[in-house]
């Protein structure tokens, strides 16, 4: 079992994503390469003074830098076998308590103008207090004015000994190539589902609740690769219940359930028109998340589309549907509503030969007939 699984009674009030956060190296979930990486540069003892950590929230940039923080200011340091920290000693314990003098963390989503990057600049002049190293990190780089960028450009351009900076951002293009170029740059993956499935699955039976596996595939979907989305999510779910069903998230989230979105999904590509909008209003009724239906088709789709069997005219019906998913996509940020999307996938089967009772006279009086009797606006 992973060591920061094993906690404390006096943990029980903490919120999952910070009462698991890791505090080994082989305790990050996702990021293999990355500690590979850091394990060796720890070992060689060759240490950058400024690191880009790059990636999607929740995924383990700020916990990676806490880790390595650890493990370059533990009293174990310098044995030359030793990558991970102790987590036992002064320095280790001061930095887990956020209470080291040689450790400076700053947000800069709130700390965005040149006085905090003054402050900062001004405090790793001074010789370190019992570390080996001055470690910043400043989370949400990209948040930085352009004021404090310039002043931490000079820092970086000229870096004092035994200072090691770590940026971590969402927005690696906000970020000026001024400083990317002077920093070795780490791209965090999202985290796979089979990882985050793990994880899940363990936490929830330390807590000692159960999860079901469509409760499981809900969470996987709604968290999209962030490990804390997934913790939060749980943590959430298993308030005054220990058990996680499918019904009790799609209850306390605008996440569509798996079986619902399946079905929905195995209506459009069989052309059925009408149990397609019956799908879709059922979903529109519990006021789903419609934008997270579309993402669950285009994953379903891809998968169809490569492993279709079937004839070419059902290949072609199923390109069709992924040209519109694309449509719909590029035109999002322009607030394009769910129902122009929804008009869009029945006019493919509509005017398609593949579908006759769709084309057929009946077939179009029973749609509009009941898009009128469910008030559904796409015409």
């Amino acid at each position: 079992m992973k060591k920061n699984l094993i906690t404390l009674s006096s943990d029980t009030n903490r919120p999952f994503h910070s009462k698991y956060r890791p505090n080994y190296f082989d305790d990050i979930i996702g990021q293999e390469h990355i500690v590979s990486y850091f394990k060796n540069v720890i070992l060689s003892r060759r240490i950058s003074f400024a690191y880009l950590f790059i990636g999607q929230h929740g995924v383990g940039k700020t916990t990676m830098s806490r880790i390595i923080a650890k493990a370059l200011n533990c009293r174990r340091y310098y044995d030359i076998s030793s990558y991970d920290a102790c987590n036992k000693c002064v320095n280790c314990i001061n930095i887990t308590l956020g209470k080291s003098f040689d450790i400076h963390e700053i947000n800069a989503a709130l700390n965005t103008g040149i006085d905090s990057m003054r402050d900062l600049i001004e405090k790793i002049q001074f010789s370190s207090v019992s570390s080996s190293y001055k470690i910043c990190i400043i989370d949400e780089a990209h948040m930085l004015s352009v004021n404090a960028f310039n002043a931490l450009l000079k820092v970086l351009e000229s870096p004092p000994k035994n200072v090691v900076f770590i940026l971590a951002t969402t927005e690696i293009k906000r970020i000026p190539n001024t400083i990317t170029s002077r920093c070795h740059k780490l791209f965090f993956l999202p985290v796979s589902k089979i990882n985050l499935a793990s994880s899940i699955s363990k936490i929830v039976w330390i807590e000692g609740g159960n999860i079901t596996n469509k409760a499981l595939l809900h969470i996987l979907h709604s968290s999209k690769g962030s490990l804390r989305d997934a913790l939060n999510s749980i943590d959430m779910f298993m308030t005054n219940n220990i058990n996680i069903t499918e019904s009790r998230c799609s209850f306390l989230s605008t996440e569509i359930p798996c079986s619902v979105s399946k079905l929905f999904f195995s209506y459009l590509v069989s052309g059925n028109i009408i149990s397609t909008l019956q799908v879709s209003d059922y979903i529109q009724s519990k006021k789903w998340s419609e934008d997270n239906l579309i993402i669950q088709i285009q994953t379903m789709l891809e998968y169809e589309i490569i492993n279709n069997n079937s004839s070419s005219f059902k290949t072609e019906y199923l390109v069709s549907i992924w040209q519109v998913l694309l449509k719909y996509n590029s035109h999002n940020s322009s607030n394009i509503i769910f129902s122009y999307f929804l008009l869009e996938l029945i006019k493919i089967p509509l005017r398609s030969t593949i579908f006759k009772e769709s084309n057929s006279s009946v077939g179009r009086k029973k749609i509009l007939s009941f898009i009128k009797m469910k008030n559904i606006y796409i015409f």
